[in-house]
């Protein structure tokens, strides 16, 4: 592994088709949930699928945005340095090619971060949840309660609110639809229907590009048919040629009798 971060056209292929992977199953889970939230009454099971979603577009904001790239590089040299230039670069190339600023809604983690840490919350919640005395309850004293934390979806905003946090869904649809026809413009394999078919591709060995077909020779000065039987190959192309002229001569034979054909009872 080089030591240097690398980003080259294979690199970007890997990325590009990886991402498009995540938007597309981003995508898919959107439409669960549109089709579980159109039924009267809603679909308890609707977190399903958002779970899957908010899951997806995470996984699309961290690869955009890595977490921890926007802090210090760490001082010390090693494999820590290594892997913190390698995620700045990622992301940065990706953020510029795909054309995502920092005020993209997909960057926004505070619902997923949300969604990912509800266990936290629940541990905020009950920590800080007052117990009633007896005496209070006598005096009428009662504390004050704090809210639990709540996941809801407004079904006419398509707003999802988790813990205080909220995030706009058509937002953050229509910012992945923009971006996976940008990576589709970039990379012919993001086309691919079956996006893990172009991802399985897309992490094949990269081929040397000096020695793809429209590339020129490495070695101009040196005779590029070394090893062939020049005098074989020759006679070979000689007898091909021969081939090929008897064969037209004889299309040309038949096509002359077949026009002959229908006078030849007239003659006799």
């Amino acid at each position: 592994m080089s030591e240097k971060p690398i980003w080259d056209e294979w690199a970007q292929r890997v990325y590009l088709t990886w991402l498009v992977r995540d938007i597309r199953y981003a995508q898919v889970a959107l439409l669960e949930i549109r089709a579980r939230a159109g039924r009267t009454p809603p679909d308890p099971l609707i977190w399903i699928p958002l779970e899957t979603f908010l899951m997806f577009t995470a996984k699309v904001s961290k690869m955009l945005k890595p977490i921890g790239a926007d802090k210090d590089r760490p001082k010390k040299s090693g494999p820590a340095q290594d892997a913190y230039d390698r995620r700045k670069l990622r992301g940065e190339q990706l953020r510029a090619i795909l054309d995502v600023d920092d005020a993209s809604p997909v960057l926004d983690r505070k619902v997923r971060d949300a969604s990912e840490h509800f266990d936290e919350r629940f541990d905020t919640w009950t920590g800080e949840q007052p117990r009633v005395t007896a005496e209070e309850m006598e005096t009428g004293g009662l504390p004050t309660f704090p809210a639990p934390p709540m996941r809801r979806v407004d079904h006419g905003s398509w707003v999802v609110e988790v813990a205080g946090e909220t995030l706009n869904l058509e937002v953050i649809e229509v910012e992945l639809r923009r971006m996976l026809a940008r990576a589709m413009e970039l990379e012919p394999l993001a086309t691919v229907e079956d996006p893990g078919l172009a991802t399985l591709l897309a992490g094949l060995p990269p081929f040397p590009a000096e020695l793809r077909l429209h590339a020129p020779t490495r070695r101009p000065d040196e005779n590029v048919r070394s090893g062939i039987d020049r005098q074989a190959a020759a006679g070979d192309q000689r007898e091909f040629d021969e081939t090929i002229a008897r064969a037209i001569d004889a299309l040309a034979t038949a096509e002359g009798a077949d026009e002959q054909g229908p006078e030849a009872p007239e003659a006799g």
